[in-house]
């Protein structure tokens, strides 16, 4: 009977452990080194090697469409016959281009010609109604009020707002869009709080209020894995600079996680040492190039 008692007990202790769940997986421009970025079909082979969440780049039209694309000049990708940016033409123009016209494997140009084109977000967000994104705000030289009003809107029309968050590396583009919308918390936030952190032993985050945060009660970060960064040491008569590695770390995992309604997103985890690292540290998403490779990892 005693002994009885203690496997039982033995099976409870092991399923009541708390254990790390894999992070979900982020497909980079929805699968970058695999695909022609941000098109539909670099979606479609995303999803088909079972990531979680595509994470997309957006830009707008010389019309104020919101569209798929990243670099600052179309001929970067396209076959565009001039050099120029997004914002100067139409969305008439911009879906005549040839999205995958520069994507290559092995030297093979094997997507070129095939119809591979810049897709507006609209027709994204309607194509693939149960798929959550991460859209990137790109566009250099949007307004942002003009822009957080036609995303807002294009949200809400869709009926989106739960399975769409947005990022920025520009902050004005964040604080443009309405509080009711999901969005990350500004990039240099959280590059203070992480430095904080990992380089000064000091975590410093906001507080809650009962079962509230000061700011919010859902707050996402997102940061590389590691980042190359310059640290400058302020000296009686100059300054000195030096170049180091921001990596995270346990320590500063658990600062973030003081308030367990924080979630976080680490950039660049594009080898299955990096994975294991991720997932040991508890991150909750991870951002990969090719969805194809990672999909073994878990």
């Amino acid at each position: 009977m005693k002994k009885t008692k203690f496997i039982t007990l033995l099976f409870s202790l092991v399923f009541t452990l708390p254990t790390l769940a894999s992070p979900l997986i982020v497909a980079h421009r929805a699968g970058t080194a695999d695909y022609p970025e941000n098109t539909r079909y670099a979606i479609d082979m995303a999803l088909k090697n079972e990531a979680d969440i595509i994470w997309l780049s957006i830009q707008f039209s010389k019309d104020g469409i919101p569209v798929l694309y990243r670099p600052s000049d179309l001929q970067s990708l396209t076959n565009a016959s001039e050099p120029g940016p997004v914002s100067a033409y139409t969305w008439e123009e911009l879906r005549l281009l040839d999205a995958a016209y520069y994507f290559n494997t092995d030297g093979q140009y094997t997507y070129r010609g095939r119809g591979v084109k810049i897709p507006s977000l609209l027709q994204i967000i309607t194509s693939y109604p149960k798929v959550n994104f991460i859209l990137d705000i790109k566009s250099p030289d949007t307004d942002p009020l003009t822009m957080a009003n036609t995303l807002d809107r294009l949200i809400s029309e869709t009926n989106s707002f739960d399975r769409v968050r947005f990022y920025s590396t520009e902050k004005r583009y964040l604080d443009a869009l309405p509080d009711y919308i999901n969005k990350f918390e500004p990039r240099n936030l959280t590059r203070k709080i992480l430095a904080n952190s990992v380089m000064a032993n000091n975590c410093k985050v906001a507080k809650k209020r009962g079962a509230k945060l000061i700011n919010s009660s859902d707050k996402y970060h997102a940061f590389e894995l590691r980042r190359d960064v310059k640290v400058v040491e302020k000296l009686t008569l100059s300054r000195g600079v030096s170049r180091a590695q921001l990596v995270w770390n346990q320590q500063a995992m658990a600062c973030f996680k003081k308030n367990n309604d924080t979630k976080i997103l680490l950039i660049g985890v594009n080898s299955y040492e990096d994975y294991q690292l991720a997932e040991n540290l508890g991150a909750d998403y991870i951002m990969v190039d090719s969805p194809a490779t990672a999909r073994y990892w878990r």
